[in-house]
């Protein structure tokens, strides 16, 4: 018997062209959600992500976004409510990271990062809160990081706007309750993503050393990376319409890094 807990309710997944956006897009698919893929320039990259659905049991169309700009986010909340109609759960998992030293942090890079993780966040939610509340219920989930709690190294400006997803998310928590809205984050730790490798190959390029494999033998429990899969089923849960005593919460999946430095090593 297939699972819906979604069943004929709207979703929509930003930065669902890949990685973390994509497994969360077509895990809710598989729960006969009707996915709304944003991507900002990847477009044949959404579209699998959207085949993916449909192969999992969703609906889902595609929707092209830069979710730091005013004028495109509105236009996204327009073609999506003409295609779908209203729209009670976003996921917001749109974001970027450069990793690179405080020193030689530009402020237009600083920029570029907070345009699309924090900036993005508020624009998107903005967009789509009048369907909640017309709706009468909602679930908001912002995909942050551990970078947000913990701060990680070459990565301040990420690890800042990470943290003030969390925030936000703590207090619209508060402020949309009297709505039946929902606010929740989950905060992954370094993923089996390009992203995530990537940032491992650049710190052990400039060390000289395999940092990847140093950081699972010593700051994680589980001796591997999560999978985007793993950051996927934490979420539904958050959006599920019958779970209504979780809000203001965030959730981690970092393979036990947060808590690693107890560990007894091995």
């Amino acid at each position: 018997m297939v699972s819906c807990r979604l069943k004929g309710v709207n979703v929509l997944v930003t930065g669902a062209s890949k990685g973390i956006g994509r497994a969360i897009a077509v895990r809710l698919g598989g729960e006969c959600g009707r996915i709304a893929v944003n991507y900002r320039r990847d477009r044949e990259g959404a579209m699998e992500t959207a085949r993916l659905v449909r192969e999992h049991g969703g609906e889902a169309e595609v929707f092209q976004a830069d979710v730091g700009d005013p004028a495109s986010v509105e236009s996204l909340a327009s073609q999506v409510r003409e295609a779908f109609g209203r729209v009670p759960v976003v996921v917001s998992n749109a974001g970027v990271g450069y990793a690179v030293p405080f020193e030689d942090l530009s402020l237009e890079l600083w920029e570029r990062q907070y345009r699309v993780n924090l900036r993005g966040s508020y624009l998107v939610t903005k967009a789509f809160l009048d369907d909640m509340k017309r709706e009468g219920w909602g679930r908001i989930v912002y995909i942050s990081s551990i970078a947000g709690i913990t701060g990680a190294e070459l990565l301040s400006a990420y690890s800042a706007f990470k943290a003030g997803i969390i925030g936000l998310a703590r207090a619209l928590a508060l402020e949309l309750a009297r709505y039946n809205v929902r606010v929740n984050v989950v905060a992954p730790g370094f993923v089996e993503t390009r992203l995530g490798v990537s940032y491992f190959k650049l710190l052990s390029e400039t060390r000289g050393r395999d940092l990847l494999a140093e950081y699972l033998r010593s700051r994680t429990l589980t001796g591997r990376l999560a999978r985007p899969e793993e950051v996927a089923e934490l979420v539904v849960p958050l959006v599920d319409p019958s779970i209504d005593s979780v809000t203001g919460q965030v959730f981690v999946i970092d393979s036990g890094t947060t808590i690693s430095s107890g560990a007894i090593p091995r």
